[in-house]
């Protein structure tokens, strides 16, 4: 989702008629900072739901989280629009990259972040890092012993 919103963007940046300049690429950084917050808030809350299902995981996340990127939506996407009212060329772009970027962070999250996460999001121990680690662990052991810890020779 994330790639997404940043291509969404900057797509919305092109057919602006906008070339790639100083400021594009300083608010390019800005954008991808911002469209990580409202999907990670929910992939956490997911992630830490003892749900079963991969459905009742997200309406957990949803129920816990939802109003809170709501809220973090609204304040950010206004602050964005008083600086419309700028003069200087630099904010008013900045402004519309802003107001863009929660936009599409919050229809991405909301939408495709929420589905995507009810029809293939992990439960139980898919998908945890960790979990692999111990296998390999287990499998391959610490080899500076000289493999004693590890496999069988």
């Amino acid at each position: 989702s994330i790639a997404g919103i940043v291509a969404s963007v900057l797509g919305a940046s092109f057919w602006l008629g906008w070339s790639l300049g100083i400021a594009e690429s300083i608010a390019s950084v800005i954008v991808i900072g911002l469209s990580v917050d409202y999907a990670l808030h929910l992939a956490h809350v997911y992630c830490e739901a003892e749900m079963d299902t991969c459905a009742e995981k997200m309406e957990h996340a949803l129920e816990v989280m939802g109003l809170t990127v709501v809220a973090g939506a609204a304040t950010t996407f206004g602050s964005g629009a008083f600086m419309f009212a700028c003069n200087l060329t630099f904010f008013s772009k900045m402004a519309t990259l802003i107001t863009l970027t929660i936009f599409f962070s919050f229809c991405y999250s909301l939408g495709f972040f929420s589905a995507l996460c009810v029809l293939v999001g992990p439960t139980g121990e898919t998908g945890d890092i960790s979990v692999y680690a111990r296998k390999l662990w287990a499998r391959f052991g610490d080899r500076r012993d000289g493999g004693a810890n590890g496999a069988k020779n």
